[in-house]
């Protein structure tokens, strides 16, 4: 089981690359049904090649991809 500070430190040593992978929106630390914490990949829906080179786990840590739009700043 991953703890939130694993989570955090693979996702700001990955996060960089990551987002310049095709169709990926942004990057978070999430916990899972079963009280470990996994990066949640958060992917352009409209994309249909989003998140297509994301890997399934990182460095030990689970990714879960996560549908969304892309992220406008307000």
């Amino acid at each position: 089981m991953v703890t939130e500070q694993e989570a955090k430190r693979v996702k700001n040593k990955h996060s960089v690359r990551l987002l310049q992978e095709p169709g990926v929106c942004g990057i978070g630390v999430e916990k899972d049904a079963h009280g470990g914490f996994l990066l949640a990949i958060h992917l352009d829906a409209s994309r249909p090649d989003a998140g297509s080179t994301v890997p399934d786990d990182i460095e030990g840590c689970p990714v879960r991809r996560v549908s969304s739009g892309p992220f406008v700043a307000q």
